[in-house]
C-alpha cells in the first residue's frame, strides 16, 4: 500500500491445515510496517503459499470480468464473478493459481513465469479435480454426486498466459494427448473405450504481442507494460530489489496499474523478489547438478584412458578441473 510517499509492506504468511473433511484451509496473518524504501523478507517455499502478481491483479472481480471479455468477447458484471483460488505445487513451491466461475462456466487462468511449459495440460488435468471439489463445497452440492439424477457443473475453460523471454507465437494450443505414451486410439473415429480430450490455449502477453487481446483488456495490456519495464530495469541494475522498486515507481508515475500498485506496492516488490530468488536458486542448483554430472563423466573417460584434451572438449569443464581430477585418480 502506498500512503503519503511511503510504502506499506505487507508480509502475508499463509498457514495451511486440513479440516475434519480433509479440505485444505488457508489463513492469512498480515503484518504491516511503514518504511520509505521497500524492504522485504523472502518467504521460505515450504512454509508459505505464494500469490503471484498476475493472480493478485486478476482476483479482483472487476479485473477478472475485463479479462474474461478480452478472451471471449462476452461482457459480464463483476458481481457475476466468483473467484476460486487453487493451491498448487510447482518445482517444490506452493503457489496460488486463479480460477473463477462466471455464467455457468469456470475459467482456469494460469501464468508461465519464465519458460514455456508443455506440461500445462497435465497440470490443469490435476487442477480440475481440486477446482470442482471446491465448487461443490461452495455450492453445498457434495451429496448430489451419489444421486442418480444428472448433476450440472460449470463448463471448464482454460487460458494460460506466457511472459517469458524465449520467442513464442502469439497463441499456441497445447494438447493433453501429446503427452500420452500410447497415442493409438485417440482419434474421434477410434474411441470405443472412451476419450479424454483437453486442449489449452497459451497466449503470449509480452509487449508487442496480441494487440487484439490487449485492445479488449486494458489491465492485461498494462500488466504486459509492467513486466517489460521490470526486465528493462533488471538490465540497468545489479540489485533486483532496486529494479523492482524502480519498476513500481515508474509505473505509478506513468499511469500503469496505478491503483493496483498504490494499494499493493510493497507486497508486489516482496512477491517479485521472492520469485526472483527462487528462480535464481533453481538455476544455481541446475548448474551445480550439471557440473557434478560432467565431473562424473570426466572420471569415467579418464579411467578409460581418454586424452585430457578430449575430456575437456566433451564435458566443457575447464582444463584445471580436468587435470585435478586426473591427478586425484592417479594418486589413488
Amino acid at each position: 500500500m502506498y500512503i503519503e510517499g511511503k510504502f506499506i509492506v505487507e508480509k502475508v504468511p499463509q498457514l495451511c491445515y486440513n479440516d475434519s473433511e480433509g479440505v485444505t484451509i488457508t489463513e492469512s496473518k498480515t503484518e504491516k510496517s511503514a518504511i520509505r524504501d521497500v524492504e522485504h523478507d523472502t518467504p521460505s517455499a515450504n512454509r508459505e503459499i505464494k500469490d503471484g502478481v498476475f493472480k493478485l491483479l486478476f482476483e479482483k472481480p472487476e479485473n477478472a470480468a475485463e479479462l474474461y471479455y478480452a478472451l471471449t468477447g462476452i461482457k459480464c458484471h463483476p458481481d457475476e464473478i466468483q473467484i476460486i483460488t487453487i493451491t498448487t505445487v510447482v518445482s517444490g513451491e506452493m503457489k496460488n493459481d486463479l480460477a473463477f466461475v462466471v455464467r455457468d462456466r469456470v475459467l482456469f487462468a494460469g501464468e508461465h513465469q519464465s519458460t514455456p511449459n508443455k506440461n500445462m495440460p497435465i497440470r490443469i488435468l490435476m487442477y480440475l479435480g481440486q477446482l470442482y471439489e471446491k465448487w461443490f463445497r461452495m455450492e453445498e452440492e457434495e451429496g448430489f454426486l451419489y444421486s442418480t439424477g444428472q448433476l450440472k457443473i460449470p463448463k471448464p475453460e482454460f487460458a494460460v498466459f506466457y511472459n517469458g523471454i524465449a520467442k513464442r507465437p502469439e497463441k499456441e494450443i497445447l494438447k493433453l494427448c501429446e503427452a500420452f505414451k500410447d497415442t493409438s486410439g485417440i482419434s474421434p473415429d477410434d474411441n470405443s473405450l472412451g476419450l479424454l480430450k483437453l486442449e489449452v490455449p497459451v497466449y503470449n502477453i509480452n509487449k508487442g504481442m496480441n494487440a487484439e487481446l490487449f485492445s479488449k483488456g486494458e489491465k492485461l495490456r498494462q500488466y504486459s507494460e509492467f513486466v517489460a519495464k521490470l526486465r528493462e530495469y533488471q538490465k540497468a541494475y545489479d540489485d533486483f530489489n532496486k529494479a523492482a522498486n524502480e519498476t513500481v515507481k515508474y509505473c505509478m508515475d506513468n499511469n500503469i496499474l496505478v491503483d493496483f500498485l498504490r494499494e499493493n506496492g510493497g507486497k508486489i516488490v516482496s512477491i517479485l523478489t521472492a520469485e526472483y530468488n527462487a528462480e535464481t536458486h533453481r538455476r544455481v542448483y541446475a548448474r551445480e547438478y550439471h557440473e557434478e554430472k560432467m565431473i562424473e563423466t570426466a572420471k569415467k573417460l579418464l579411467r578409460l584412458g581418454t586424452p585430457i584434451e578430449v575430456v575437456i572438449e566433451g564435458t566443457n569443464l575447464d582444463a584445471e578441473t580436468v587435470r585435478q581430477i586426473k591427478a586425484d585418480l592417479d594418486n589413488k
